[in-house]
């Protein structure tokens, strides 16, 4: 029994760190950076403006510091974000597109992570702030409810949310 717990211990050992490697391949796997034209950048790249999820096919705003429209810091209630923050997306064609939308809660919960806060991806969604992000859900008789998503604990009111904004679609695939 003695000569096999050091075999036992190495084979945990070693489907452990398997399962380590799998996970964090397919954490970089899934998302691919976007330029702010719509092109896919490498994973190494030092900035980029969107992320493709390459299992759910959405393409997702990434937050800046930089005092835009994308800016951390931005705050919207139900209706500013559909009227001006979406609006502004749109109108100025972020990225080359102009069918950005709020996401719903179901969507959002797709790049939502366990573990530390805030809870996603940060190679991929830095300067996200760990509080709710706005999302909506239609009910079956076609009602449509804003809700939504906690990346982290801090507070916030529904006069005073963040929003990630998503869309679907295609994307260049030349390399910048």
């Amino acid at each position: 029994m003695r000569n096999r717990i050091p075999v036992l211990l190495s084979i945990l050992l070693l489907c452990l760190s398997t399962f380590v490697y799998a996970q964090e391949q397919s954490t970089t796997e899934q998302f691919t950076k976007l330029s702010d034209q719509g092109t896919v950048l490498p994973a190494d790249a030092p900035r980029w403006a969107m992320v493709r999820d390459n299992i759910s096919e959405l393409i997702w705003e990434v937050k800046t510091t930089d005092d835009s429209i994308h800016d951390l810091e931005k705050v919207f209630s139900w209706k500013s974000a559909r009227e001006e923050f979406i609006a502004e997306l749109n109108n100025i064609a972020f990225g080359g597109f102009t069918d950005w939308r709020l996401p719903t809660t179901s969507e959002l919960q797709t790049i939502k992570l366990k573990g530390a806060e805030p809870y996603i991806n940060q190679d991929f969604f830095p300067h996200t702030v760990p509080t709710s992000y706005l999302s909506w859900r239609k009910c079956g008789n076609g009602d449509i409810y804003d809700e939504r998503v906690k990346f982290g604990k801090v507070r916030n009111t529904k006069k005073d949310r963040r929003v990630r904004a998503v869309r679907s679609g295609a994307v260049s695939t030349a390399e910048k």
